[in-house]
């Protein structure tokens, strides 16, 4: 896992994401892990994590395991094409840790499955197909 990698993402964080408040823990090629505490913001009206925060947690870890770049510097980038996800146990507290995985993939697309747990229970699961885009196929990337 390269810090600069992990720092370049950090540095160019989303409003999205800052929202969601997770920090990559891993990243490697076609491996990634992130974590983020469970906030007050997160919640529904029943005073649990939204289904929404566990699918944008299982999206953005599954884009990342398939967009680690090997070039410091330069990033790979990537749209989801479609999703599954299946939602288990809900999460009143603590931090939500998802690990995604590649499991195959082509030129333009690959699939993951990602997995989101707290507290070693299983919270939610997904499947993913997502597309490279802007130069993502590359394992070099472009320069941002």
């Amino acid at each position: 896992m390269s810090q600069e990698n992990i720092a370049l993402e950090a540095e160019n964080m989303s409003g999205f994401r800052e929202v969601l408040g997770f920090a990559i823990e891993e990243w490697s090629p076609g491996y990634a892990v992130i974590t983020a505490p469970v906030q007050s913001k997160h919640m529904n009206r029943n005073g649990l994590v939204h289904g929404g925060v566990f699918a944008s947690l299982l999206d953005s870890a599954a884009g990342l395991c398939g967009t680690y770049c090997t070039v410091p510097g330069n990033v790979r980038r990537c749209i989801t094409i479609s999703m599954s996800t299946q939602f288990v146990n809900a999460v009143k507290e603590g931090v939500l840790r998802v690990e995604a995985r590649m499991v195959s993939r082509g030129r333009k697309i690959f699939f993951a499955d990602v997995r989101i747990t707290c507290e070693d229970k299983v919270i939610a699961t997904g499947q993913f197909s997502l597309k490279y885009i802007s130069g993502g196929a590359e394992d070099k990337g472009v320069a941002l």
